[in-house]
């Protein structure tokens, strides 16, 4: 009994030990199996998961300013990490060079001490990290020297190290013409040029292969898969550094001076509709602007008195006035069935020529003669203000351009061409007005304001742009001289005379527009908020440059066009003349020379006889460094000129360098005042001592 109870229980010990055999040899055969016949298929589908391409982003190109300086660029920083399960195999390369590698450490990254970094990489490749991050934000040119230090420049297999590119977009100027620029994020271009022109700045993108690792992470791999990205193209703007500087400025501080709301500047060269300057500036908070919109090219607003010239210029066109009809003005006021136009000052006269009117900026003269002819032919005044560029956005290259609202003549009510006269009951953006004022400075040629020059890709140019005529006659040339006259009668003689200079001539016209409050009309709780701008161009007999000033809602110090926005046109226009000797004008007279051979006192024996030798005159030889020169008439005569080391020589009649040559080489510290040459000197024939001082005065 007692053995067969044995016997059961070996024979089911055995017949479980046969079956873990038997599915121990199953599992191997299975094993084998798919090493050996299913690998491949396993393998590539592991690879699939883990190792896939990524996306690299070409370098974006650069913007720049028309004498190509930099507006916008990208710089490439580093992150630079470690793959530490890469230096276990190569256990020597890491501890032979960890200290060098941590005393470079800290010599480029002195933020930590050689100990700090060594026991950092020593602790990490203990824990084999796969994605030790070493140092973030490393620049192109700190990554090629590390790439040349010890064990890093193993290369990646051998060293571990990893270099992830992210490149960031930069203004070198900051906030220079920021909007008109624009910016880029994520998602690309978000507004200005960077946004219009993202297609052709971000280039085409490359791949990479890389692999996932613990943790998410995904490291590059050397693969013949790779495709190099293409960068971005360059472009070159129209715009100015300095004159945009400069209007920026002067804006900034008429914005401050006036508690502005917002406020634009637009300078253009009339011939070509260049841009050179686009300022835009509006209240962030507590008297802080900066450039959060595009107002130039933007905002469709009403424009006031500058709309004027266009009105006059209509009825000039048709044949119904002349600058020199006379026009019934009263006392200033004028009602069309119940609405009353007035104007600001009581009139000198109660009849005023269209001229006077004109540069007096006055609603009731304009109002009166388009009420008077073209209540009823409304579509005739329609009509030229869409020739004169009114009626459709401006296809400039920034994004956001502001749809105008000039609303078809058979929706205008009876008092609309009076109020549109005047600049009323339409909207425009300041750019619309400006290209209608170049115009008029062109000679009747409406051309395209444009801000992209050329484009360029490896330095050769692939595309640029020219001057477009959008309307090669907005009207006759009798009509242009008239209205060019009465622009230059502002400044001289009407609302700008703050303006008037005897160097640069200037010709334009000031608006004070009131604001719509939305439903509550032209006044908000009895106060009427205003727009500030003077639009012309200069100088006036010859126009080169255009421009259009506007300030929003000024609440100190004035709110009229000729203080408010006049002020700014006229430190930019003084800039621009100041920087193009063409605009000067030419001198008549000339000036005679006498027949007088120059002298120079004294100096350098070898830069005398260089400078009269190039004047063609012959002179002595002399055996000594030092000159003094003396002329007779047509003759020049060198004597020598011996410095004593031991007593304050006389420099007078020397320029400053050689006179700073001499007395400083004689061991005296010397002060300097004036320019020129030197006319006096503290000391002089006195014996010198050490620490010695003597000042010198030029003129």
């Amino acid at each position: 009994m007692a053995a067969n109870k044995k016997r059961e229980i070996l024979l089911r010990a055995y017949l479980g030990f046969a079956f873990i055999f038997l599915l121990g040899l199953a599992i191997i055969g299975r094993a084998f199996y798919i090493q050996t016949y299913q690998g491949k298929y396993y393998r590539s589908l592991a690879d699939s998961l883990t190792i896939f391409p990524k996306t690299i982003l070409a370098e974006r190109g650069n913007i720049y300013s028309e004498d190509g300086r930099l507006l916008a660029t990208t710089l490439p920083t580093f992150d630079i990490r470690i793959d530490f399960k890469t230096t276990y195999l190569h256990k020597e390369i890491f501890t032979d060079n960890v200290d060098s590698v941590s005393l470079l450490l800290t010599k480029m990254f002195p933020e930590k001490n050689a100990r700090q970094y060594k026991s950092e990489l020593v602790a990490e490749r203990k824990k084999k990290s796969r994605y030790y991050l070493l140092k973030r934000n490393v620049t192109y040119n700190q990554l090629n020297e590390m790439k040349l230090w010890p064990m890093f420049r193993e290369g990646q297999y051998k060293s571990g190290m990893i270099a992830l590119q992210e490149d960031k977009r930069l203004n070198p100027f900051v906030q220079l013409a920021k909007r008109s620029i624009g910016s880029i994020n994520d998602n690309g271009g978000v507004f200005g040029i960077e946004k219009q022109f993202d297609s052709i700045l971000k280039g085409k993108e490359g791949t990479v292969m890389v692999q996932k690792i613990a943790g998410g992470v995904t490291i590059p791999l050397d693969s013949k898969e790779e495709i190099a990205p293409q960068p971005g193209r360059d472009i070159y703007t129209t715009l100015d550094v300095e004159l945009q500087d400069v209007a920026e400025d002067a804006l900034m501080r008429a914005l401050q001076h006036h508690a502005a709301d917002h406020g634009c500047v637009v300078l253009m060269e009339v011939k070509t509709g260049k841009i050179k300057a686009m300022a835009n500036l509006g209240l962030v908070k507590d008297s802080t602007y900066g450039e959060i919109a595009n107002y130039a090219v933007g905002e469709a607003t009403e424009p006031g008195s500058t709309f004027k010239l266009a009105s006059y210029a209509s009825m000039m066109e048709d044949g119904l006035i002349t600058a020199n009809t006379k026009v019934f003005v009263g006392d200033g006021h004028y009602t069309v069935y119940n609405k009353t136009i007035s104007d600001h000052d009581k009139p000198e006269t109660p009849e005023l020529t269209v001229q006077r009117a004109f540069e007096e900026s006055s609603n009731v003269a304009v109002a009166t003669l388009a009420d008077k002819n073209y209540s009823a032919l409304k579509e005739k005044f329609y009509k030229h203000l869409v020739d004169f560029g009114f009626s459709k956005p401006i296809n400039i290259e920034l994004p956001g351009a502001a749809k105008p609202i000039l609303h078809d003549p058979k929706t205008w009510s009876g008092v609309s061409a009076a109020y549109i006269a005047h600049g009323y009951e339409l909207a425009i953006t300041p750019l619309h007005t400006l290209m209608f004022y170049n115009a008029v400075a062109n000679n009747g040629t409406m051309v395209q304001p444009y801000m992209i020059a050329i484009v360029k890709e490896y330095n050769a140019t692939v595309d640029s742009t020219t001057t477009t005529v959008l309307n090669p006659k907005i009207c006759s040339a009798k009509t242009i001289q008239q209205l060019r006259g009465m622009l230059v009668g502002v400044v001289e003689n009407g609302t700008a005379t703050n303006l008037k200079t005897d160097y640069l001539h200037v010709a334009g016209k000031t608006g004070t527009a009131v604001i719509s409050q939305g439903k509550k009309g032209y006044t908000s709780e009895g106060k009427k908020d205003y727009r500030a701008s003077f639009c012309g161009y200069f100088p006036a007999e010859n126009p080169q440059y255009s421009m259009i000033v506007m300030i929003s809602s000024p609440s100190a110090n004035g709110y009229y066009g000729n203080v408010v926005a006049g002020s700014i046109f006229k430190e930019v226009a003084d800039k621009v003349y100041s920087l193009n000797l063409n605009m000067h004008k030419a001198v008549n007279e000339q000036v005679a020379l006498e027949n007088k051979m120059p002298r120079i006192q004294k100096g350098n024996s070898a830069d005398i006889k260089n400078i009269y030798a190039f004047l063609g005159t012959k002179v002595n030889n002399v055996n000594t460094e030092w000159a003094t020169a003396s002329t007779n008439g047509n003759k020049v005569l060198l004597a020598e000129n011996e410095i004593n080391n031991q007593t304050v020589p006389d420099v007078t009649g020397m320029s400053l360098k050689d006179a700073l040559y001499q007395l400083e080489s004689l061991g005296l510290k010397v002060l300097v005042s004036g320019r020129g040459n030197v006319i006096k000197q503290s000391i002089v024939g006195e014996k010198i001592s050490k620490g010695m001082s003597i000042s010198i005065e030029l003129k």
